[in-house]
């Protein structure tokens, strides 16, 4: 039996020696006319000595390809003809694409050449250059929703590739720029040299690519350490090849959300009766800040934070410590707000997915350009992950909440001042101290306080707890918010209105039998109406 298979594999061997010299430049032209044009472009990319050269002629070959009989691989193949290892630099490649129907129409048996090459195991490379079979199996794993994230990373880099429509070009782009290095002999040093670590910043911060970032690095290392890492070789076990797929929150608390506003419309079918108001309207708000014009009340802004991405500040400054994903649902909250504050007669200012820079940006010009002087009430809303004290730009650097609120009081907002100020803060995140891998805790530090007047700030829950957004319908805070404020906004003042959120929010999470407990707090000076009360008869 060891006989016959010994020969058996004798004749592979033979088999695969012959094939190999069948390979010729015409072949190479058909066989580009065989596969699709993502294919074409990894080939590429595992091929061309020049990234500089690869990188051109994808972005001439990204614009023309349906249009023309550009043949890159043919021009490959011309060119490095006359080096003896061509045929088999082009098999490796093929194998690490799986391009089987390709390798089997050549003739050979795609399980010994799948023993030889070893697509699956990033670690074993015998001509394609080591980083480079690393980099394909990232961008293999790379979904669009990170492909946008790495895009949107890499121009808080000054690195635009918004135009690259594969994540090997956008390799290329980064090779090209010196962001990352392939290099492996620098004999001036006498060392090899190759840099992947500011890839690997970004990469190790998007959602299900963190294993990746850590495979890359350590290909860098043993290439930089081992000057026989380009021989054939075994260091660790394959690695799965299943394509990372984001995933957001699922635990066993999702189930229950469905019923959410199925218990919050039982909770209110009882409404607390309002009290006898015996005194008029101008009674009412005799100790309650004016409402100047009550066919405008005020400016709502509202931040919905619903995409993130690393970025150069969040990773060289130590911003962000967890990997942030998008937060799904936000914009039902975003939708929900806007037609609640508008129908109260308030002018809605709104924007998505800002950056630290222009999130404080967006807020000022709302201040200098949207309110005027018959406004009474400004509303900042932020929908966004958080840490205590902080909410997170959609580059994942933490902003304080005190720093906004000091935008809010500064001398550029002064028409606002001696006006009530509201911040909503919808913010979702595991504390930054301890681990929560799916439940979400924000909230602001228990020493914080407010250090200016007419200030009411209003957190989606208490330190240490957990806020709950369903990614159909909304968080429960924003909601209920939304619920409460349209059904009392005519009849009570905000104070006692968020007392009812507050209880609400705290009633339907004990439904989910966990805890969620609003908090706000206060430097008014009087009561604040959003809407004139009206007279109880």
């Amino acid at each position: 039996m060891n006989m016959l298979r010994s020969e058996a594999k004798t004749h592979l061997q033979d088999c695969f020696s012959d094939n190999i010299r069948t390979i010729n430049l015409e072949m190479v032209s058909e066989i580009q006319n065989d596969i699709d044009y993502y294919d074409t472009v990894s080939l590429v990319f595992l091929l061309y000595d020049v990234p500089d050269t690869a990188l051109q002629r994808l972005i001439v070959f990204q614009r023309v390809y349906k249009d023309t009989n550009m043949n890159l691989l043919y021009d490959w193949a011309l060119n490095v003809h006359s080096r003896p290892t061509w045929r088999y630099e082009f098999l490796e490649a093929l194998t690490i694409c799986r391009l089987y129907h390709v390798i089997k129409k050549l003739g050979f048996d795609v399980a010994s050449v799948k023993e030889r090459y070893m697509p699956g195991n990033i670690n074993v490379c015998v001509y394609i250059n080591p980083i480079k079979k690393a980099l394909y199996k990232f961008c293999e794993n790379v979904t669009a929703n990170n492909l946008v994230r790495l895009k949107k990373s890499l121009l808080t880099y000054e690195i635009d590739t918004s135009e690259h429509e594969s994540c090997e070009l956008i390799c290329l782009e980064l090779i090209s720029q010196k962001f990352i290095s392939l290099t492996q002999n620098n004999l001036a040093a006498k060392i090899k040299q190759c840099q992947v670590e500011k890839l690997v910043k970004i990469v190790e911060n998007i959602p299900g690519l963190k294993k990746i970032a850590e495979d890359l690095q350590i290909i860098a290392n043993k290439i930089n350490n081992d000057s026989n890492f380009s021989s054939p070789q075994i260091m660790s076990t394959p690695i799965s090849l299943s394509t990372a797929k984001t995933k957001l929150k699922e635990d066993k608390f999702d189930e229950s959300f469905c019923d959410i506003f199925q218990c919050l419309n039982e909770l209110q079918e009882e409404d607390i009766p309002v009290m006898n108001l015996k005194s008029d309207t101008k009674n009412l708000t005799k100790d309650a800040y004016p409402i100047i014009n009550t066919d405008r009340i005020g400016v709502c802004c509202i931040v919905n934070q619903e995409e993130f991405h690393p970025s150069k500040d969040s990773i060289e400054n130590n911003f962000q410590t967890h990997m942030l994903d998008n937060r799904l649902g936000s914009t039902k909250d975003q939708q929900s707000l806007e037609h609640l504050m508008s129908s109260l007669n308030f002018k809605i200012k709104s924007c998505r997915n800002l950056n630290h820079r222009d999130m404080f940006k967006f807020i000022r010009d709302v201040i200098n350009n949207d309110v005027r002087p018959d406004d009474s009430i400004f509303m900042l809303c932020i929908l966004s992950h958080g840490i205590r004290g902080h909410v997170y730009a959609a580059d994942s650097v933490k902003v304080k909440v005190e720093d906004i609120q000091k935008l809010l009081d500064s001398d550029d907002a002064s028409n606002l001042h001696g006006k009530p100020k509201i911040l909503i803060l919808q913010a979702c995140q595991v504390d930054e101290h301890r681990p929560m891998p799916h439940l979400v805790a924000d909230g602001p530090t228990t020493n914080y306080f407010l250090r200016k007047s007419d200030f009411l700030i209003y957190w989606a829950t208490a330190p240490e707890y957990e806020a709950y957004r369903d990614e159909q319908k909304g968080s429960i805070f924003i909601q209920i918010l939304c619920y409460t404020i349209g059904k009392k906004a005519r009849q009570e003042h905000l104070y006692d209105i968020f007392t009812k959120v507050t209880d609400s929010v705290s009633y339907i999470c004990s439904r989910l039998q966990q805890i969620q407990v609003p908090i706000f707090e206060s430097t008014l000076r009087k009561k604040l109406y959003l809407q004139l009360p009206q007279v109880s008869q």
